[in-house]
């Protein structure tokens, strides 16, 4: 069957079809996922009612409650709720194990660590992953709500011209804007409908996103309702100022490029260099690892490799 060129080739391109296909779909319902905040809210307001809505989002999360109770009480847990992810126990529980079967394979196959050094790397390797990924996600979800950010306050600003009150302009900005800025606002706007003074719940939300910008529209609204002045106009002025901000941060990152691209070939070149000598002559490190010293050696050298990776990190991040 196989032998027929005819046949050979139309698996291949039945076979790149459906695999093209996959990513498309793959694609599209990442996109809708994150531009369908509305149509999910109103599917938790059917189940719920609408004064649960904002709070079931809220106890997916971890932060359950309203007001000043929702407000996480250990860093840990404000850390993990500020990704904005909703990990069940079972999830975590998955992912700890999982991580950890993968951390003793590696540490037997590749490192070949000592009986001590191997409980410690497989101890440990669950919990630095679980930092670093969520860490990665947090960052991405600050900077994807810091981008969205100005937007907002432009349809506020156009809210309060038009003569609508500031409840009002939060609560569109709530149903226009897709995640993650679009559910905040629903949160922000759910607490004030429920009785919560507008400092206390923008508080709130600075503490469930954690981006710096954010805390800068908290205190511009805190001061106006304390002072008076044209909020509009203030709000205006601090839409520009992050915008002028977020083209600085472009900047710099542009320029600082080439340092960033240097530490991570730093860091990833002597595991090349070990893996193709490794390939090239299997027992070129046999010496090493019967002295009984490998493994000492092996961990000063990443514990050196990394050190050196977070000062090239430091050289070249600037604090905005």
């Amino acid at each position: 069957m196989f032998s027929n060129p005819i046949v050979f080739y139309g698996l291949i391109f039945a076979a790149t079809l459906l695999l093209i296909d996959g990513i498309i779909r793959l694609v599209a319902s990442s996109r809708r996922k994150k531009s369908d905040v509305v149509n999910r809210l109103e599917a938790i307001k059917k189940k719920t009612g609408v004064e649960e809505a904002y709070g079931e989002l809220l106890r997916r999360r971890g932060m359950g409650g309203r007001d000043g109770e929702q407000t996480i009480g250990n860093q840990i847990s404000s850390f993990i709720g500020q990704t904005g992810l909703e990990l069940s126990l079972t999830t975590r529980v998955a992912f700890f194990f999982g991580t950890l079967c993968l951390a003793y394979l590696l540490s037997v196959l590749f490192f070949r660590f000592g009986t001590v050094m191997t409980y410690v790397f497989t101890i440990s390797f669950p919990f630095v992953m679980a930092f670093l990924a969520l860490n990665y996600v947090r960052n991405r979800r600050i900077k994807t709500f810091t981008r969205q950010l100005p937007e907002a306050i432009d349809i506020v600003v156009r809210s309060l011209n038009a003569g609508h009150p500031l409840t009002a302009a939060i609560g569109l900005v709530a149903r226009e804007m897709p995640d993650p800025l679009g559910s905040e606002f629903g949160i922000l706007n759910d607490q004030m409908t429920f009785g919560s003074e507008l400092e206390q719940a923008m508080l709130n939300m600075y503490d469930r996103v954690g981006a710096p910008e954010l805390n800068l529209l908290t205190v511009s609204v805190s001061v106006q309702r304390g002072t008076g002045g044209n909020l509009a106009e203030i709000l205006s002025n601090l839409g520009q100022m992050i915008r002028d901000r977020l083209t600085i941060k472009a900047k710099i990152k542009a320029i600082s490029a080439e340092g960033r691209i240097t530490a991570w070939i730093m860091l990833l070149f002597p595991f090349a260099l070990f893996y193709m000598i490794l390939f090239l002559v299997p027992t070129y490190y046999d010496k090493v690892w019967e002295s009984g010293y490998g493994a000492y050696i092996v961990t000063g050298c990443l514990i050196a490799i990394f050190m050196g990776m977070l000062v090239i990190r430091r050289l070249v991040n600037f604090d905005f």
